[in-house]
């Protein structure tokens, strides 16, 4: 038998009074939770836009169709092998792509996927911010 059916089988009202609250609400999520291979992935991909320095890259690379190492480097104030570093990283875990255009190299989010989530986290930061402000007035 299948990990989702005996898990389904084995949720009982019985079983649900004494280990959980609300069978009605959990039966149907039996099976659809995140398995531990997909919530690795995703904790990695969230964890790799914890980085400051990250996060500017791609809200820099979010405000335009595509940069190279040296623009990067100038708006955000860094050195061109910091930029390097961190676009490698990003690179690597298919946050961003590149094209090379003879010697350089251009920048670009990889999909808007990215531009989603990135634009999603920063609208929630600055929310943040607004709630904590209008609580502390």
């Amino acid at each position: 038998m299948s990990n989702m059916n005996r898990l389904s089988t084995d949720l009982t009202p019985d079983r649900c009074e004494v280990e959980c609250l609300h069978p009605e609400h959990v039966a149907p999520l039996i099976g659809r939770v995140v398995g531990r291979e997909d919530a690795d992935r995703v904790a990695s991909t969230f964890a790799l836009l914890a980085d400051p320095t990250r996060a500017r890259v791609l809200h820099a690379l979010s405000l335009a169709e595509e940069l190279c190492v040296c623009d990067l480097a100038l708006l955000l104030g860094m050195s061109e092998s910091a930029v390097s570093h961190q676009l490698r990283l990003l690179r690597l875990n298919r946050t961003v792509d590149r094209r090379k255009v003879g010697r350089v190299v251009y920048y670009r989010l990889a999909d808007e996927h990215v531009r989603h989530m990135f634009a999603d986290g920063l609208r929630h930061a600055r929310e943040e911010d607004r709630t904590a402000a209008s609580e502390a007035s």
